[in-house]
């Protein structure tokens, strides 16, 4: 089958992300596959329901992790094409991401594109706690990150599932607690709560479910505990990216240099990749350090309304960027 053609192609903090959204109405076709799947042929192929009792209301973001698939360079589009083809089982998420970029199959109320209007998130199957008011499938974003390949291409896509979750939670204005695991979701559902949530997102009951499993890195609750940890000091850090130029100064002050911002990595070669491809787009940039990150920056200037005006170009050209006043070190 020909690889799909996603309906609309943006940046998401330095992410690519193919948006392919299931359509409201969508019905099941193969009676086989929706009863193997505990549906019945003609049933809705998906909850078509928004999030939080029908709000819309973002109140997480959930990481799980799948395999990589052999021979496929966008995995991303394989699952999303089995999605459509109605080999996913009752499996549906918002994104699946791999070291290439993302595919979008559900509603996650961004305002990105036309088809994700804000207020818009919708109900995800993944969680495995049915339809509890409060449990993952129906309050937050679902986010399976395509690992298991190369070590290169594995903390690929481990840094572009740290860019994107950082930038939901920012954009719903919430904060690094409220990134769980599938594990955490699997504790709540049978009746097991830890007082340490990270000891909640990676110690299953009786051994269920250890998920994401190639973030945590091993079945040794210490262990994964760490690797966990680790992740969410990723996402914060580029949370704290994000802030920082929501925080910007909003007037001149003597001698404020005022920097436009498109990127912020824990890699320096993902850094220097991505500011060859604003290059690439006609934009002069450069690579500093900064807050332990590599940020890419387009232009610092004195005055506060030409850095604004050099965003919008940037937006305009299909990349997110903001504004910040911290410096950094050139590498």
């Amino acid at each position: 089958m020909a690889l799909l053609t996603a309906n609309k192609v943006f940046q998401m903090n330095g992410v690519t992300v193919s948006e392919k959204i299931i359509p409201d109405g969508i019905r099941w076709k193969d009676g086989a596959k929706a009863q193997k799947a505990g549906f019945s042929a003609g049933s809705l192929y998906k909850k078509q329901q928004r999030l939080s009792g029908g709000t819309g209301k973002v109140q997480g973001v959930t990481i799980h992790n799948t395999a990589d698939l052999a021979n496929v360079h966008d995995d991303g589009e394989q699952y999303t094409r089995a999605t459509y083809n109605e080999n996913m089982g009752s499996v549906r998420v918002h994104y699946y991401v791999d070291d290439t970029g993302a595919w979008q199959n559900l509603k996650a109320g961004t305002g990105l594109c036309a088809n994700d209007p804000v207020g818009s998130a919708e109900v995800s199957w993944h969680a495995g706690d049915g339809s509890t008011p409060d449990g993952g499938n129906m309050t937050t974003i679902s986010m399976e990150v395509i690992m298991g390949d190369t070590a290169a291409h594995d903390e690929k896509a481990k840094d572009n599932a740290a860019r994107m979750a950082a930038w939901l939670l920012w954009k719903h204005g919430l904060t690094i607690d409220k990134l769980f695991s599938h594990t955490y979701w699997v504790n709540k559902s049978a009746g097991k709560h830890f007082a340490d949530v990270d000891r909640q997102c990676t110690n299953p009951v009786r051994n269920q479910k250890w998920c994401p499993t190639y973030i945590f890195g091993s079945s040794n609750p210490d262990i994964a505990l760490k690797n966990w940890k680790a992740f969410k000091q990723l996402v914060q850090g580029y949370m704290d990216a994000l802030n920082g130029g929501a925080q910007a100064p909003t007037a001149d002050a003597a001698g404020t240099l005022y920097r436009v911002q498109t990127g912020a990595f824990s890699s320096k070669a993902n850094a220097t990749a991505y500011a060859k491809k604003i290059k690439a787009a006609g934009f002069d940039t450069y690579v500093v350090k900064a807050d332990g990150l590599y940020k890419v920056q387009v232009g610092a200037y004195s005055k506060k309304a030409n850095a604004e005006a050099q965003m919008q170009k940037l937006t305009a050209a299909g990349f997110q960027a903001f504004i910040t006043t911290k410096s950094g070190t050139p590498v």
